[in-house]
């Protein structure tokens, strides 16, 4: 079959539209004047219940929580003004689960809502001020008006904030809300001194603050840390969790010698880093491995995290190692960094956050492309908290320059009710591509029992995104063991399917000679997978392909197209989807993955990306519904490929950084047919003043299998603005 490159350029017929024409016509399931009367007692028992220690205080500010009404979750409804007014300041929100008291949708008096919780400070002043504005007979108007939008108050009392944990631990993690410096200019210090005086030993130099949250690790006795809890600014305290990462290495009994590839000299496009526990003294690497760094070079070495990285170093260069053939050549040198050392075996309290202070100072070079973490804290994600791992992670990726593959943990053996086998931090990033194992190479492969289970959080529901082959009991994964000479060993986990697939995404950007940036990479990685009927909680959008050809290339009557482009805030770009000169025939298949990096919230995981898409599916622009003055739209990009059992939001699916799906059609019905994208931005839950533009990339297949020549026609349609993005080498990653 003759291969057809994907055509790239596309972005070229993209251009901006005028938005179209909204009637707004909102529903209120309260009146100004009720929700007041509602609230106004709420307040009161939660004013009652405000601490009067200064020490617990700073500069007397407390945190209070405001739940909105289900109604008013879209950005437009933010009752920022209402906070304003009033004095205080919004400093971070969760989801929540409400049955209100009243709503404005059929039937619902016995379903329960999603909606936002959202954590607001302010001085004891201020919020006295507010409870005697709510039992007032004053004139409600302007912003105030958006009371209506509030279903609940309350406090956030110290034991809210308590995650529950081994009962003996000492070591745990303190995460600090951060209001203005001109609300609680003592925050920090005054939080500071207060564990002092508690006895509790704060690791403040190693300390993480990401866009509104202060994560930090603290020793002490469980119940002074409890204590602690009470301070008013204090958002979370859990247990310290251990570190995920479990040596695979088994030695093969009887395994022969290998031979593997010599680099070629010369420069490699991509820039490959991979952080894990180094690697042993001697090693069978040789000059694949362009530079080695110990991030902490006076610590001491672990042979168990040195076989652990040698193993994932190997599963990107080389692959699954299989007997008797040719080891493959690698897509890429790479730099491999000690990020784990024996430090952490020595029971170091802090060894996780001195781990995560190393990769961010990796991250924050921007010397690499691509880079592969296959370690990480054992902790499963929460849906109400963003872990330091997560929060630190997202904001360096944030820019969309970098892709990283991120291991999503092996412990999908564990109880699933309890949540302990959904996906670990931190492979709930947004910005990272979370990997799970698929157990077999077979074409009727299956999660491995123990790689880990979605769904993520919402905005971040599909998680892992793919998978890829880490090896099973039946079928182990081989890599190369420790010691000067190349041989085998085998093993198993989803440390070796991250770094394979990061192998799939160099591999496609040295086969095309760097002309497809990381993000437009990850574009093309998610638009390949296929789930073979998996469920998505199981196997995200699915299994990698091993064959590069079947992510950069199609054959007879299909074509690929990629779009890598920017996007302007509150702006409407047009994308048509190119077509031949005659039109299309028979019927047509037309498969869609959007792709962006997204800046986050971490103070609101139920709002964490602060960028979303709405991009709606026009068949043809010549076509309109009577009395309609924009082209009739087809429903393309469904929510419930977001909801994955979880209780749908008006918003779903709306901020994901991933939009994957597919359809088919009449051909004839495909006039003239574009995707109109919108781009929305927001900030903490309300409007955004953003004005940077916003990285995109898009993948479009179409299949006609009566158009034989689709691909060329399609090149044809379009002269010197699509072209083939044609391999620059051959490269074969099939193992």
């Amino acid at each position: 079959m003759p291969k057809n490159y994907l055509i790239g350029r596309a972005e070229l017929l993209a251009e901006p539209v005028r938005a179209p024409a909204m009637k707004p016509n909102k529903s209120h399931p309260y009146e100004p004047e009720e929700a007041r009367e509602r609230l106004s007692p709420q307040m009161d028992l939660a004013l009652e219940g405000l601490t009067r220690d200064p020490n617990f205080t700073p500069d007397d500010v407390h945190v209070m929580r405001f739940t909105l009404h289900p109604a008013y979750i879209a950005k437009s409804y933010y009752p920022d003004g209402l906070f304003r007014l009033a004095g205080l300041e919004p400093v971070g929100s969760r989801e929540r689960k409400v049955h209100p008291d009243k709503h404005v949708v059929k039937d619902w008096e016995e379903r329960e809502f999603s909606t936002s919780e959202i954590f607001v400070a302010g001085t004891a002043k201020s919020f006295r001020d507010f409870g005697r504005w709510l039992s007032s007979d004053r004139e409600i108007s302007g912003a105030l008006e958006e009371i209506r939008e509030i279903e609940s108050i309350g406090l956030f009392a110290a034991g809210q904030k308590v995650k529950a944990g081994a009962a003996e631990s000492s070591v745990f993690e303190v995460v600090v809300h951060l209001p203005s410096e001109r609300l609680a200019p003592n925050n920090r210090q005054a939080f500071v001194d207060l564990a002092e005086s508690l006895g509790i030993e704060v690791g403040q130099e190693l300390g993480v603050e990401v866009r509104g949250l202060w994560f930090l690790p603290v020793v002490g006795e469980k119940a002074a840390v409890e204590r602690l809890a009470a301070f008013s600014t204090v958002r979370v305290v859990r247990p310290m969790p251990t570190l995920a990462l479990t040596p695979v290495t088994r030695l093969l009994p009887g395994a022969a010698p290998i031979e593997i590839p010599a680099p070629v000299l010369g420069d490699d496009s991509a820039r490959v880093a991979i952080l894990d526990g180094g690697l042993p003294p001697e090693h069978p690497l040789g000059s694949w491995v362009s530079s080695y760094r110990e991030m902490d070079p006076a610590a001491p070495r672990s042979a168990e995290y040195e076989a652990h990285g040698l193993a994932v170093t190997s599963a990107f260069l080389f692959g699954h190692l299989e007997h008797d053939e040719p080891v493959q050549r690698p897509p890429a040198t790479v730099s491999v960094f000690r990020v784990l050392d024996g430090s952490t075996i020595a029971d170091d309290p802090y060894e996780l956050y001195r781990a995560l202070g190393h990769i961010e100072a990796i991250l924050l070079s921007r010397s690499f492309d691509y880079v592969n973490l296959s370690l990480g804290p054992d902790l499963p994600i929460e849906d109400d908290e963003v872990h330091a791992w997560t929060a630190l992670i997202d904001d360096l990726l944030s820019d969309g320059e970098t892709l990283m593959t991120v291991a999503v943990g092996n412990n999908g053996n564990r109880d699933k009710l309890s949540g302990n086998a959904r996906v670990q931090v931190p492979s709930d990033a947004v910005n990272a591509l979370a990997i799970g194992s698929a157990g077999s190479l077979d074409a009727a492969w299956a999660r491995a029992p123990y790689s880990a289970l979605g769904p993520g959080r919402t905005p971040g529901t599909v998680k892992p995104d793919v998978v890829a082959f880490g090896g099973s009991d039946g079928e182990e994964f081989r890599f190369l063991a420790p010691g000067a000479s190349p041989t085998i060993a085998a093993g198993q986990g989803t440390s070796l399917a991250a770094p394979l697939a990061l192998r799939q995404a160099v591999g496609i950007h040295s086969l095309l000679g760097g002309q497809v940036d990381p993000l437009g990479v990850r574009a093309l990685l998610l638009h390949a997978a296929r789930d073979n009927g998996h469920a998505r909680s199981e196997v995200g959008w699915g299994m990698l392909p091993l064959d590069l050809d079947d992510i950069a290339s199609v054959g007879d009557g299909v074509a690929r197209i990629l779009y890598q482009g920017e996007l302007r805030p509150g702006k409407y770009l047009r994308a048509p989807l190119p077509r031949p000169i005659r039109g299309f025939e028979g019927d047509v298949s037309v498969s869609a993955t959007f792709c962006f990096a997204s800046p986050v919230d971490t103070e609101s995981p139920d709002l964490y990306t602060r960028a979303g898409l709405e991009v709606v599916f026009r068949p043809d622009l010549n076509k309109f519904a009577k009395g309609a003055k924009t082209p009739a739209s087809r429903s393309f990009f469904s929510p419930a490929a977001y909801s994955d059992e979880a209780l749908l939001r008006a918003d779903q699916g709306k901020w994901e950084t991933v939009l994957n799906a597919s359809d088919r059609m009449r051909g004839t019905t495909l006039g003239d047919p574009v995707f109109d994208i919108h781009y929305n931005a927001r900030d903490g839950g309300g409007s955004s003043r953003e004005t940077a533009p916003l990285k995109y990339a898009l993948v479009i297949t179409l299949e006609a299998p009566k158009m034989v020549n689709l691909h060329q026609d399609i090149l044809d349609a379009y002269p010197g603005v699509l072209l083939p993005i044609e391999p620059i080498v051959e490269i074969d990653l099939t193992t």
